[in-house]
């Protein structure tokens, strides 16, 4: 290919990679342009073989990480605020079920159970809130306390079992 060197008309001789048609290789003559293009293409295989080299390296250590553990974030569970209310009418009931007595955690899952049901008229006054497990506050249904239980003593001097 002739180009223009030092202000001079010259012939430059480069070799060029024929599927992309990057020049590899230039000189002042055929040895010279062949003697660089040698020197890339040794350059270009070394590389070629450290990172050959580099990538069997690292699929024999495995992954680091399970591709479940990447797919989504671990989930922290976080305390749920209790209610002034909640507390109130856990206090009241030093911690046991109004009707079974069951030892409650405040941050469980009991129910604030109404004496005197919304159905029927009742408030929700602390007055009338009770904590109850749920399976009291379930079987007491829209009764009022009083009718739980009295229902609950004829049960059990039947012979009634609770389950």
């Amino acid at each position: 290919m002739p180009t223009v060197t030092r202000g001079l008309h010259a012939v430059r001789h480069l070799v060029i990679e024929p599927t992309t048609g990057t020049v590899i290789g230039a000189g002042d003559d055929k040895l010279q342009a062949l003697a660089a293009a040698r020197k890339v293409l040794r350059a270009t295989e070394a590389l070629a073989r450290v990172e050959a080299q580099a990538r069997v390296q690292l699929e024999g250590q495995g992954l680091l990480f399970h591709p479940d553990e990447l797919a989504q974030p671990p989930v922290r569970e976080r305390a749920r605020p209790v209610s002034k209310r909640r507390r109130d009418v856990h206090a009241k009931c030093d911690g046991r079920c109004h009707y079974c007595g069951k030892v409650l955690a405040l941050d469980g899952s009991w129910h604030v159970e109404h004496a005197l049901p919304r159905a029927l008229g009742g408030l929700d006054e602390i007055s009338n809130l009770f904590a109850a497990c749920a399976p009291c506050n379930l079987a007491k249904r829209d009764r009022t306390a009083l009718e739980f239980v009295a229902a609950e003593l004829r049960r059990i001097a039947k012979g009634g079992s609770n389950g």
